[in-house]
Order: C-alpha cells, then sequence, then structure tokens
C-alpha cells in the first residue's frame, strides 16, 4: 500500500510472512530429522540438545504465526535465533565429525540466519560467533574433553592448524554468504514494495488510487472497531466544476495539470493521519479519521477557497477552477462505509445543483428542510 499513513500493504506483509514461516518449517523439519537420525545412533546429550532446539523452532514458529510475536518490531529477535542455530550447527558438526568442514555448515548458518532477519543484517554477529562455537568445539575435540563421534566414518582427530584455519574460514564464508543473501531479499523485497505502490497509486497525480483507498478504510475501520470510544470517520468526495469544459477549451495537457494541481492542494491541506485520493476523472475522495461534521466542513471549505484562489496559465490566459463538495459522516462503526460514501456522493450532486464550488452536507440538508 502506498504510505500517506504509517502502514505499507497488508498483502505484502502477509507475503514476506509467509516466506519467513516456511524458513521456520523448513528449520523444525531438519532439526527433527537430525534428532531421528542421532537417536538411532544412541547419542542421547546430542538428542537433548536437537529437542531443545526442535522446542525452540516450533515455539518461534507459534509465536509470529499467531502474531503474539513480531519479529521485524524487536531488535533482539534476530540474535536469539541465530545464536540457536549456531549452537545446534556446531552440535551437528561435532556429531558428524565434521569440525573441519565448516564451508558447508557456514552456509546453513548463514541461510538460517538470512532467513530470520526480514530488516535487518546480523551477518557480523553470525561470523563471530560461529567462529567462537566452532574453534572451541574443536579444541575441547583436541584436547580430549570430548570423545571423537562420527556417525559417518571413522572419526578423525584435529590439529591444532585445522582448527584455526577452518574457524577464520567459517567466519568468513558465513560472513558472505549472508551479506549475499541478505541484499538478495533486501532486492526482492524493494521491487516488491515498489511495484505495489505503482499498483495502488495514481499515476497522474502522484496520491492513492481507488483500491489504494479501499485498503487504508479497511485498516481504518478496524482501527474504529478497537478503539474504546468510537470516533467519527468523515468523507469528503470533490468534483472539479466544469472540468470537460477545460479540457474542450485549453486541451488535455492543461486539464492535467489542473488536476495535479488539486491534488497538490489536498495533501498541503491536510493532515498526516488525513487520506486523500484521486476516485476516477476528476472526483477525488478523501477520508479524515476522527473528524466530526463541523470539522470536517472547515477542512473541506479550506480545500475548496485554496484550489479556487489558484491561478492557472494557458494558452496567453489566467484563468481559476473551483470544485464542489459532498461531506457525509460514518458515526456507527457497524454502519457500511460505502453506503456512507454514496450520501457524499448525493450530496455532491444537491451542491453542483445548488450552483457549484461549495460544500454540501447533512447541515445544509437539514436547513433546507426547515426551509421547506
Amino acid at each position: 500500500m502506498v504510505q500517506p499513513l504509517e502502514n505499507l500493504d497488508h498483502k505484502a506483509n502477509s507475503k514476506s510472512t509467509e516466506k519467513f514461516q516456511t524458513a521456520n518449517l523448513a528449520r523444525c523439519l531438519y532439526t527433527l530429522i537430525m534428532v531421528l537420525v542421532f537417536y538411532h545412533f544412541q547419542l542421547p546429550w546430542i538428542v537433548t540438545i536437537g529437542s531443545v532446539h526442535l522446542l525452540f523452532s516450533i515455539t518461534w514458529y507459534l509465536l509470529i504465526h499467531f502474531e503474539i510475536l513480531v519479529e521485524k518490531e524487536l531488535w533482539w529477535s534476530g540474535y536469539i535465533p541465530a545464536t540457536f542455530d549456531l549452537i545446534w550447527l556446531t552440535v551437528l558438526a561435532y556429531g558428524t565429525g565434521h569440525i573441519t568442514s565448516f564451508f558447508i555448515l557456514g552456509y546453513l548458518g548463514s541461510i538460517a540466519l538470512s532467513s530470520m532477519s526480514l530488516d535487518r543484517n546480523y551477518g557480523t554477529y553470525n561470523a563471530f560467533l560461529a567462529t567462537v562455537l566452532f574453534s572451541s568445539m574443536g579444541f575441547l575435540v583436541y584436547f580430549e574433553a570430548l570423545p571423537l563421534v562420527n556417525i559417518l566414518m571413522p572419526p578423525v582427530k584435529p590439529t591444532l592448524l585445522s582448527i584455526f584455519i577452518s574457524s577464520i574460514l567459517l567466519g568468513g564464508s558465513a560472513f558472505i554468504v549472508n551479506q549475499i543473501v541478505s541484499k538478495l531479499f533486501y532486492s526482492l523485497s524493494d521491487l516488491n514494495e515498489k511495484l505495489l505502490a505503482i499498483a495502488m497509486t495514481d499515476p497522474l497525480t502522484g496520491i492513492s488510487n481507488r483500491r489504494s483507498f479501499f485498503s487504508n478504510l479497511e485498516i481504518e475501520m478496524a482501527r474504529q472497531h478497537r478503539s474504546v470510544s468510537p470516533y467519527p470517520i468523515a468523507f469528503l468526495l470533490f468534483d472539479l466544476d466544469h472540468f470537460k469544459s477545460i479540457n474542450d477549451t485549453y486541451g488535455h495537457e492543461i486539464g492535467d495539470r489542473v488536476l495535479i494541481e488539486f491534488a497538490t492542494v489536498l495533501k498541503t491541506s491536510l493532515r498526516k493521519q488525513d487520506f486523500p485520493a484521486r476516485w476516477g476523472g476528476e472526483e477525488f475522495l478523501v477520508l479524515l479519521p476522527n473528524t466530526d461534521l463541523d470539522g470536517s466542513i472547515i477542512v473541506a471549505e479550506k480545500i475548496r477557497t485554496n484550489f479556487h484562489s489558484l491561478s492557472i496559465y494557458a494558452n496567453g490566459k489566467r484563468f481559476h477552477c473551483s470544485t464542489s463538495v459532498g461531506l457525509s459522516i460514518l458515526k456507527d462503526k457497524n454502519s457500511n462505509p460505502e453506503t456512507i460514501i454514496n450520501i457524499a456522493d448525493e450530496y455532491l450532486y444537491k451542491a453542483k445543483k445548488n450552483g457549484r464550488n461549495q460544500v454540501f452536507s447533512e447541515k445544509n440538508f437539514l436547513e433546507s428542510k426547515q426551509i421547506d
């Protein structure tokens, strides 16, 4: 979603979360298989560490699945899974006798860590921790604090030189692979956001389109429903007066400039939390959260007068444009917002019928009823 507010499109976030959770499921499955392998070879302490890691992986998956934990909002969330992953990979290296074969394990650690880093780079931490853990395991085996174990082939005792070289190579390879994976992920995410922004933005005026408006309306409605004290939401529907005549008289290029100028007036006249969108043609719709009838009339009049005060130069002449506004308020959180927008459309028709270049709302409707 385009971000005139603080929100990006929910669908994009959902896709990122799906990829993230797929990586988590892969970690769970990989750990389960290795636990069963070590159980078969009767190595209970490795099975215990693997079971703890499996329990952590499942818990982490569920915390994110049920939105109890939001990884992107927690600075420490990348370090915890990285630490668990690398400890388990160190134990795997020991159990398989590949203390000196760090390239594959460094690659696995980097991939695991990259999958856990949605918007941050933990490559330095990953490389440092991997180097410390794997060198420590190598020294424990070398000084016979741990026995030689190898479920694949006869165990071979590492040398000090092999431990030192392999540890350095591990840290370097882990860091490099992490950088490559992270940059690839960031590039794909950035491309996805740009494509999404294009899909949710009106290409002429640069403000949001109808699709984006409904996405933001859905978010605002959810926020209103969660509020202890429900607040009103105002809808301002603008239609540029005599726009067809402008196109016919000055040409479509000038007509496009008028649309761009009006969009600029909207952006400069609204609050940060307000949401303007091009509704179609020369119509624009604005959402005003937590704004009552009197407040929304003030905003609508401000936009109307600011736009009418502009001078547009074309074909050696200067001319002024105007806009008519229909205004409606969603007061009850159970109301259908599309019905309220339709009311704004009806009031817009009355504003045009009454002479254009004016704001028409429930207040005008009630006054006309009293006169009748």
